[in-house]
């Protein structure tokens, strides 16, 4: 595996790679990156971005704790936004599709009472339509990923607190299924609405899988010797998914390990820095490129991004002590992501060849 490190600390600048004792043309890349926040915003948490830059995301403020979402557009324009019947904890967005349909739940006027939530889509005119899957109970449904097609997937809570997966299709139909015996919680679906994220066993142990369209559902492990947990976050077109697992180490006990599994089950494991405290995969684009957060000795949270040929680059938005957390990517490169409270675009090209 080979790695970079960037040290990005200004907005709209070009970065030169940091920490390596000789540099050539090969070892640099160039790095754009742009801070924004919602007006009144003092929490800004971009959760997915769309082929043509459009982000998606939530943030909390202007009064009190509530948050409410938002979409930002290539040019840079933030529209705010809350789903009908929001209570005071507000609205959370999960997911925005090549069309600008958003998906993400609300909690509702109730939710300090029965923890109640309820899952959303809204439209690129921006009707909003909530929604339930049918058997869930008092603590509601949430949604997670909507896909090209405007199927969205996620999960809900049944009446005795059990989790199952849903599908939702563009008309509004939803098929709720089981991947395993208990908590199912789909994470991502890709075009042909294959869908991956993790389910516990009869012993809580969490595995991932992949469901197929047609609703076969595919079990997996990173790491079958090791068995402490695997959390599949996100999947591309073809079929690949990354994710993060934990295993034996780290400073104490469980260290947490990315994930890249290729269509055919063949499963790659990597890490952004030398093992320590852990590495986090996000979310894959369709060229295989890998985004997401480790953290270093000093627990301080770094980002990466990791090209379909596994070499690795860092990079730290605004001050290190804040940290940063890379949460999507898109087809082009550009990530989105949170880093002390504000929410970041980072466009980087792809000149850096092997180092």
């Amino acid at each position: 595996m080979k790695t970079k490190s960037l040290a990005l600390l200004t907005a709209t600048t070009f970065f030169a790679t940091l920490g390596l004792t000789v540099q050539t043309p090969a070892q640099t890349i160039q790095d754009q990156i742009t801070t924004f926040d919602p007006p009144g915003s003092y929490g800004t948490i971009p959760t997915s971005i769309n082929p043509s830059g459009e982000i998606a995301g939530y943030y909390f403020g202007p009064t009190g704790p509530t948050a409410h979402g938002f979409v930002r557009d290539k040019d840079g324009t933030i529209t705010s936004f809350d789903a009908p019947g929001a209570g005071p904890d507000g609205t959370i967005v999960a997911s925005i599709n090549p069309s600008g349909e958003i998906t993400g739940y609300f909690f509702d006027a109730n939710y300090a009472v029965n923890h109640t939530t309820h899952g959303f889509v809204r439209d690129r005119d921006g009707t909003i339509v909530s929604f339930d899957a049918p058997n869930a109970g008092t603590d509601g449904t949430v949604s997670s990923s909507i896909n090209p097609a405007g199927t969205i997937t996620g999960y809900y809570v049944d009446a005795s607190f059990l989790l199952h997966g849903f599908v939702r299709d563009k008309h509004g139909a939803i098929t709720s299924f089981d991947a395993g015996p208990r908590l199912t919680v789909p994470t991502s679906i890709n075009p042909s609405g294959t869908i991956t994220g993790s389910y516990a066993d009869a012993s809580f142990v969490l595995h991932g899988f992949v469901r197929d369209k047609d609703g076969t559902n595919t079990s997996f492990d990173a790491d079958p010797k090791n068995l402490h947990g695997i959390s599949p976050t996100s999947i591309n077109p073809i079929g690949e998914i990354t994710g993060s697992f934990f295993a034996v180490g780290g400073l104490h006990g469980l260290l947490s390990h990315g994930f890249v599994r290729a269509a055919d089950g063949t499963i790659t494991i990597f890490d952004a820095d030398p093992p320590v405290t852990g590495t986090y995969s996000q979310s894959i684009n369709p060229s295989g490129e890998i985004t997401g957060y480790f953290f270093t000795a000093d627990l301080r949270q770094h980002g990466f991004v990791r090209t379909a040929d596994g070499t690795i680059t860092t990079f730290d938005v605004g001050s290190i002590s804040t940290g940063t957390n890379p949460i999507s990517i898109n087809p082009a490169g550009t990530i989105t992501g949170t880093a002390g409270g504000h929410g970041f675009v980072l466009k980087h090209s792809h000149s850096a060849g092997p180092g």
